[in-house]
């Protein structure tokens, strides 16, 4: 593994090299903070080239709009209005990012990105939740001086190699949806589009069509119920490090809950059946009551969840970045670099990634 350009002259060597995890060595979760967000996603495009299997989790303030009508009862569309309403007015506060080298290996190393926007003295929360994340060990207070702000997250992320990659990435959530809500907020820098198969499609872009929700799979599990902790227990998956509701550790642990479902329940037929479908939003469950009831769907629908967003162009007018799908499931990212999203090979920080950072001081 090279070593970051800026700390070569110093003689710095990363422990671990990215190299086989060995049997009984603690998973490592790095913080990543505004001061060394530049280093720990170098570090992210060096795993994401090893590492093509992430788990994903993050944290953010609770809900503060709830459904008039129990959730059961919601239709997908209707869950999406409401997941739209809370993402749109709340804040992310922290990302989880764990990396495994094939579908059977444990997690290598995860990353705990720490953002700084949300201030629970003048932003809306649910008082409950956030409480909870203070109880597991998330400093706020920390947050809001040393975070990381979300837009250089965005153009860090954009230039990681991990979205707008194809299918080059396999990633595994667990009741994801809220997660990718927050993520297509924040790598568009404005609010979620209006309809279910607009997100849907736009999640396909970023992320592209392996995206695996445990929570989804477990439909077809007998017996498997619960939230992340009680699944994993359920299926001897064990926290390697960290505490639940902090996202680095519940990204390992979520990685270790989707290979462990593998193994007990689809060790013949395997998971691609369940590929690209969040659940709580099945598209098909949507389209199904739409034609029973007679209604219209707002927004292009097609005959399965792999939407397309044919000659769209995303615009983030605040940053200047552009996401556009050209066709091919590729993102264009404006900046120094002629239009393209980075290469899964890049040894340097992005232009658009500099000219990000360098608006902000």
């Amino acid at each position: 593994m090279t070593v970051h350009p800026e700390l070569a002259a110093t003689g710095f060597a990363p422990v671990g090299e990215f190299g086989p995890v060995a049997k009984g060595r603690k998973l490592e979760i790095r913080q990543v903070w505004g001061h060394n967000v530049d280093y720990e996603f170098w570090l992210i495009r060096q795993a994401a080239e090893k590492y093509p299997y992430v788990s994903m989790d993050t944290e953010f303030p609770g809900v503060v709009h709830c459904p008039s009508k129990p959730h059961f009862l919601l239709t997908p569309s209707e869950r999406y209005a409401l997941l739209k309403s809370n993402v749109d007015a709340l804040h992310l506060i922290q990302v989880g990012l764990a990396f495994a080298e094939s579908p059977d290996a444990p997690p290598a190393l995860a990353f705990e990105i720490n953002l700084r926007e949300f201030d629970p003295r003048v932003h809306r929360h649910a008082p409950e939740s956030v409480k909870l994340l203070a109880d597991h060990g998330l400093d706020l207070a920390a947050h809001r001086a040393h975070g990381v702000d979300a837009r250089v997250f965005a153009a860090h992320l954009m230039a990681s190699g991990l979205v707008c990659s194809g299918n080059a990435v396999t990633w595994a959530t667990f009741h994801s949806a809220y997660d990718f809500g927050y993520l297509v907020k924040v790598l568009m820098g404005r609010k979620l589009p209006r309809t279910l198969p607009e997100f849907l499609g736009l999640v396909r872009v970023f992320f592209g069509e392996q995206v695996y929700d445990v929570r989804h799979i477990m439909g077809r599990c007998p017996g498997l119920r619960g939230g992340l902790d009680a699944v994993a227990a359920a299926l001897g998956a064990a926290r390697e490090a960290g505490r639940a509701h902090q996202a680095g550790s519940d990204s390992a642990l979520t990685w270790e809950a989707f290979r462990r479902v593998r193994e007990v329940y689809f060790a013949r037929e395997g998971v691609r059946g369940f590929a690209g479908v969040l659940y709580g939003l099945e598209l098909e469950l949507d389209l199904a009551a739409a034609a029973a009831n007679g209604n219209k769907h707002g927004g292009a629908i097609t005959n399965n969840s792999n939407i397309k967003l044919a000659n769209s162009k995303l615009v983030n007018n605040g940053s200047n970045n552009k996401f556009a799908n050209n066709g091919g499931n590729r993102c264009a990212v404006g900046g120094g670099n002629g239009g393209r999203n980075r290469s899964r090979n890049s040894r340097r920080v992005a232009p658009q990634v500099q000219v990000a950072v360098a608006a902000l001081r």
